[in-house]
């Protein structure tokens, strides 16, 4: 258990309550007494980074930077619907099916944004949130030279200013592309060319970035402490972001729509490196291994001695706990349900995709118990292996696709009845970055290099990554520990993979996609199920056509659940409605659990067309655009908003 922490309880709390009242009584009389002038002429508590009395020590510094973690290690998050970005909290994806069709809704992702004053389009607080941590790295970074406090130090929270500027670029890059780039703390407020600068180039602030990461990469300590940024957190977050900017400029171009251009290969080859010796780093420092657990990373009510995590977010009953573990547990999962497509996605034992396996009993009869069967590891300890379907009549701790998630559920809790599975109750810690991910984005990275010029992708990079995931030997819930399964490591042949000699030819395959790279791909979705990655991927790879969902007569598996038949479920609500890709117009009693009925198309993605290309950026808020204008300064919108 955690350390508990006590309520202090005085014999004489009465006599000093009494105390302090009479306490307050003469500070009040005394500034009576005085004047208000000296009083009210006091700097205001939030101006603190202007007191030049604060910025003495490395606990000053320590302590103004502890703001920056709340925007960036959020975890769980402390509320019932977005869980930090985890289970039904990531955006456009293909992985999980949201239940909510209301387009003004921010966690709702049926359809795409028709406008730019539409659902998240009009949200402007990533842009503002953003810039108030840029300017607050700026004010560190101004600070720290007049400090009198060692060189070692000075460079170690030099680095971790930098580090949270360039995660704060990194969100603005993320959302909108081009973004104005300012790196001076204080700006006069007459000096309008800085205040109200149009949008810079995004391969240019892509490469501050770079500088920033490779800046903190070389001077933040190796560990400065217990859940404070070191230099793994560093490497890791450079990773995933490097990667990021990397792939998604070599798959967009500079922009998205017609004007956009293509971005050299000795460009993008800097950024791959960046992510590549961001990864690195934490591989090489030889404080992280994969261990034989998975589920554990995701509830376990300490992670502070797990080798897979390289930075968390602690919950403490009675400081601060979270509602993910409640909604794997025994409440129905209303808010969503993981999709067939996903459940398809996960290989068979035999390391070979569900369309080449001869392990897979789904095709023939296709219940969830058989499409469960001899499958990846990992599928049990993400999803429930038996029908678990809402508003059915016969299912409780149900899911509108009848896949109930577990990923995030503690087992030993849930057969204990232990309160921490209801409400918001969990003290469960949340994985901030892991070190599976970081083995991913090396791995992505170093074959999307070699295609580039770099150096030629090898075995020894499955080694180093993909192979090492794959080390894990897990036990299914409820078989004994003798019953082990693990997938078998993958060998390069040719341009494809194989496993056991076999090579891995995948039928539903994107033919735009390398074999190598589709299976490092696979890799990673399946590895990272609702982890709140899958989103940022299709928009990096510029693959937003796989969102599409079909139409309210013919939706696709991106949109449907689990097959069943209805006579294997004897009082089955009719309520439960089910699609037949071999007869669309039927009302079928086999089928795919389809939720939901509309009257109109859902999501449609046509590549090319700038309608739906848009959307891989947001529209620049129409507030700041305003108030650009209102000074006589223009601030340019993204293509097709």
């Amino acid at each position: 258990m955690k350390r508990a922490y006590k309520l202090l309880a005085h014999k004489n709390i009465f006599n000093n309550m009494k105390k302090y009242i009479l306490y307050t009584g003469c500070l009040l009389l005394l500034i009576s007494v005085h004047g208000c002038d000296d009083f009210l002429d006091k700097p205001p508590l939030d101006k603190l980074v202007n007191d030049e009395s604060f910025w003495v020590d490395e606990v000053s510094l320590r302590a103004y930077a502890q703001d920056f973690y709340s925007t960036y290690f959020v975890g769980y998050a402390q509320d019932y619907r977005v869980f930090g970005g985890y289970f039904s909290g990531d955006s456009y994806n293909d992985d999980f099916l949201l239940t909510s069709d209301n387009v003004s809704d921010t966690n709702q992702r049926l359809f795409f944004p028709t406008s730019n004053t539409t659902g998240i389009n009009s949200v402007t607080t990533l842009w503002t949130d953003q810039y108030r941590i840029v300017r607050k790295a700026n004010v560190m970074l101004e600070k720290i030279p007049e400090m009198s406090i060692s060189d070692e130090a000075k460079n170690h929270w030099t680095g971790i200013a930098y580090f949270f500027r360039a995660m704060a670029y990194s969100a603005l890059v993320k959302a909108y592309g081009d973004v104005p780039y300012i790196d001076i703390a204080v700006v006069n407020a007459e000096d309008y060319e800085i205040l109200y600068k149009d949008r810079d180039p995004q391969v240019m602030v892509v490469n501050k970035i770079l500088d920033d990461y490779n800046y903190a990469l070389q001077n933040v300590r190796n560990d400065d402490g217990l859940r404070q940024v070191n230099k793994a957190v560093v490497g890791a977050f450079m990773s995933r972001n490097m990667l990021y900017h990397a792939t998604w400029l070599k798959y967009h171009g500079t922009t998205v729509g017609p004007s956009s251009q293509p971005v050299n290969n000795e460009e993008l080859s800097k950024f791959f490196k960046g992510a590549i010796d961001g990864a690195v780093s934490v591989m090489e420092s030889n404080e992280y291994s994969i261990g034989n657990t998975y589920n554990a990373l995701f509830t376990s009510e300490s992670l502070a001695d797990n080798p897979e995590i390289i930075f968390y977010r602690e919950y403490t009953t009675g400081i601060a706990t979270n509602a993910l573990m409640a909604y794997n547990a025994k409440e129905d999962q209303r808010l969503g349900g993981a999709t067939i497509d996903a459940i398809e996605s996960y290989l068979c034992l035999d390391g070979l995709p569900i369309g080449q396996s001869p392990l897979y009993q789904g095709e023939t009869k296709p219940s969830i118990e058989n499409t469960f069967i001899d499958r990846d590891p990992r599928i049990y300890d993400t999803f429930v292996d038996s029908l678990r379907i809402l508003n059915s009549g016969l299912f409780s701790a149900a899911s509108p696709t009848g896949f109930a998630s577990k990923k995030f559920l503690n087992e030993e809790w849930l057969l204990g009845d232990s309160p921490y599975i209801t409400g918001l109750l969990s003290p469960a810690d949340a994985p901030v970055i892991r070190y599976a991910e970081v083995l991913l984005n090396y791995v992505e990275a170093r074959y999307e290099i070699s295609k580039i010029g770099g150096e030629a992708f090898s075995q020894a990079d499955l080694d180093k990554s993909i192979n090492e995931i794959r080390k894990r030997t897990l036990t299914k819930w409820a078989e004994t520990p003798s019953v082990n399964r693990k997938l078998p490591s993958v060998t390069l042949s040719g341009n494809s993979l194989a496993v056991n000699n076999i090579v891995i030819d995948d039928p539903d395959r994107d033919p735009s996609v390398d074999p190598v790279l589709w299976e490092i791909r696979r890799e990673r979705r399946t590895e990272l199920m609702m982890e709140g990655r899958r989103s940022d991927d299709l928009n990096r790879w510029a693959k937003f056509e796989y969102l599409n969902t079909g139409t309210s007569n013919n939706p696709n598996k991106k949109v449907l659940g689990a097959w069943i038949d209805k006579a294997d479920y004897p009082g089955i609500s009719t309520a439960v409605q089910l699609f037949d890709p071999e007869n669309p117009g039927a009302t079928p009693t086999e089928g795919y659990i389809s939720y939901f009925s509309f009257s109109s198309p859902l999501r449609t993605f046509v590549k090319g067309d700038i309608n739906s290309e848009r959307n891989y950026l947001r529209s620049i808020p129409a507030a700041q655009i305003t108030i650009y204008k209102d000074k006589g300064y223009t601030l340019t919108q993204n293509p097709g908003w």
